[in-house]
């Protein structure tokens, strides 16, 4: 999976030096001034910079009020305030790491095995009207020090991953998650993975990562 410095990350997942609602104003004038400068009418320039970063706001707003409900095991109030409709949940208990693994977090498995895998499989439809499938892993180890090397495995791109069940129980093909639209966090002796991918549709990378954010802070199972 992609890791990257430890580094502070907005609402949507990307590195920040904690930007600000006065900081995204500021850089929209400046974005104006710069394609008044090339030249556009500066009043359209500004405006539209101007409501671009209104709307880029208001969808960390949302994303952020949807992981204060998720965090709370509300998931119907987080996917409403998301705008997104769920069209399908289903949850797996108990699952074996080193069979539902490949690579080398498979291998980490074989000789640090997991006290518990469960998994929930979704798959969710926009407001305009893309569907997306995602996945939210929890994988409990027998002590914070194993969680923390598990998560330092699967954290560099190429190592492996806990499989997600997209195929087996959705019964799709096709789907291949590729890490990148990727969130983890440790809580102790737990490490939870969540990933997303498009399944119909042409959802955002930042949507698509926007969702994976939320799903992350599910309560385990």
């Amino acid at each position: 999976m992609p890791g990257g410095p430890d580094q502070p990350r907005d609402a949507r997942g990307r590195w920040t030096k904690g930007k600000t609602a006065g900081g995204a104003v500021a850089a929209a004038l400046v974005a104006g001034f710069v394609a008044a400068a090339n030249g556009a009418d500066v009043t359209t320039s500004i405006g539209t910079a101007l409501d671009t970063a209104a709307s880029e706001s208001s969808a960390d707003a949302a994303t952020t009020s949807s992981r204060d409900a998720a965090k709370k095991g509300n998931e119907e109030e987080a996917w409403q305030r998301m705008a997104l409709k769920r069209l399908y949940r289903d949850v797996k208990h108990e699952l074996r790491c080193a069979v539902q693994s490949f690579g080398q977090v498979q291998q980490f498995f074989v000789t640090h095995p997991c006290d518990k895998l469960d998994q929930i499989v979704y798959a969710f439809r926009d407001a305009k009207g893309d569907d997306i499938v995602g996945t939210v892993m929890w994988v409990r180890m027998p002590s914070s020090g194993d969680a923390t090397q598990l998560k330092q495995v699967e954290d560099v791109y190429g190592t492996g991953d806990v499989t997600p069940l997209i195929t087996q129980v959705l019964g799709v093909t096709g789907i291949k998650f590729t890490g990148q639209h990727y969130k983890a966090r440790l809580d102790g002796p737990l490490f939870v993975i969540s990933e997303t991918e498009p399944l119909h549709g042409r959802a955002s990378d930042e949507e698509l990562l926007e969702v994976a954010t939320v799903l992350d802070v599910l309560p385990p199972l």
